[in-house]
């Protein structure tokens, strides 16, 4: 009976080992990518706009993916997640409804401990009206890009923007709309990453003001509008204020897929001759890395190759 036992664990202990083993990953190293010899120069393959770049594949691999060296498609920054360029703001905006002046005040801050009134009222902002164009009351004004890198100067700061209004007693109180709202984060190789618009944000926003009812009405997917009171109307100030906005959080780039696990690899068929590989159109001109990775992956290990083509497309 003894043996019996024995026997039992010394089985169970196989079956859990076996179980607790990760399976092994082959490298897919018999895959093969090459380009037209012909097309090569100095190790510089030489294209034209509109010509399509032929990736010949022999071989297997589980799974293959394609990265072309555009603007938002480079190997580069596959892993990147946080990457600061120039950060601008821009809107429009426009006044009507009276002639009192200095009413809208356009501020940002990076350093807002807490969003609410107290927080709000007590922050350290830096008054952006200057930097933009405004309405006077003869319509709708263009801001103009309004550039905040002065004020974001790190990729994990968090930026936020209000508009304060105040109106005052005496005289009929300007009513303000602003439309157009953008902030973007725009980096050096031309990608623009927007951080805000009305039509993502509009039930992100918070609405504060002081002492009277003339407030910022709610937040529409085309504007931020405030309506002053009339010329009996008491004094009052109200802020509409954007929620946080981290800047430099950017996603990676990511790879077109060539071929998945179970999937070939793609095959075509140009003048009569088939092949099997990718092909790609670079449709302006430039210099670009072209980078292919095939690998073999499960839960508990991944190997993959890299091939990278510089391509010159003139």
């Amino acid at each position: 009976m003894k043996i019996k036992y024995i026997l039992y664990a010394l089985l169970c202990c196989i079956l859990l080992n076996a179980c607790s083993k990760e399976l092994d990953v082959e490298s897919p190293n018999d895959l093969s990518i090459s380009i037209d010899p012909s097309l090569i120069k100095d190790g510089v393959v030489n294209l034209k706009v509109g010509d399509t770049a032929k990736f010949l594949m022999s071989g297997n691999a589980e799974n293959i993916t394609f990265y072309s060296g555009e603007v938002g498609r480079n190997y580069a920054y596959a892993d990147r997640k946080l990457a600061l360029g120039a950060t601008q703001l821009a809107f429009t905006s426009n006044a009507t409804n009276g002639t009192q002046t200095n009413t809208l005040q356009v501020l940002a801050t990076t350093n807002l401990a807490k969003l609410d009134s107290t927080g709000v009222v007590g922050a350290s902002w830096t008054d952006i009206t200057s930097r933009a164009v405004l309405s006077t009351g003869a319509g709708a004004k263009a801001s103009g890009t309004i550039d905040l890198s002065d004020l974001v100067k790190n990729a994990t700061d968090s930026l936020v923007i209000a508009f304060k209004y105040t109106g005052v007693t005496g005289s009929a109180q300007r009513t303000w709309a602003i439309t157009a709202l953008t902030v973007n984060n725009v980096l050096t190789d031309g990608t623009i990453i927007p951080q805000l618009t009305l039509a993502t944000d509009a039930t992100y926003w918070s609405r504060y003001r002081i002492g009277t009812s003339v407030n910022w009405a709610v937040p529409s997917t085309t504007q931020l509008q405030v309506v002053g009171g009339g010329a009996t109307a008491p004094s009052n100030t109200s802020w509409i204020v954007s929620r946080p906005l981290f800047i430099g959080r950017v996603n990676p780039d990511p790879a077109t897929v060539v071929k998945h696990l179970g999937s070939e690899i793609p095959k075509y068929t140009i003048a009569g001759n088939t092949y099997s590989g990718y092909n790609y159109v670079y449709t302006k001109a430039g210099t670009y890395t072209a980078t292919l990775i095939a690998f073999n992956i499960t839960s508990g290990d991944r190997k993959e190759i890299v091939k990278q083509f510089t391509i010159k497309v003139q």
